[in-house]
């Protein structure tokens, strides 16, 4: 299963009927042994055509690209290096 890919950075999105929305997809292989594509949220197969978006694109479908700046992150509590992140406290109880 070749797609045509863009010749720029370019993401697979893809409407999917359970999340009900346009989503990120990956390929796996299917019962069959064959290439198929799946939703990153729920990994249920991608029946619709895929759409191929830029960052600012997917960024604009409500995906974040890249890292937050730094006080941003201090914002919400820091990483999990600072133990901000919570994981952290309930991983050692």
């Amino acid at each position: 299963m070749r797609e045509v890919v863009p010749d720029t950075a370019a993401f697979p999105t893809a409407r999917c009927e359970s999340c009900d929305k346009s989503v990120l997809t990956y390929v796996a292989l299917n019962f069959d042994g064959d290439e198929a594509r799946y939703c990153v949220h729920c990994d249920r197969a991608i029946v619709e055509p895929l759409r191929w978006l830029t960052a600012a694109e997917l960024e604009s479908e409500g995906y974040e690209i890249g890292y937050r700046p730094e006080d941003e992150k201090a914002k919400s509590g820091g990483g999990c290096s600072t133990g901000g992140c919570g994981s952290c406290a309930t991983r050692n109880r």
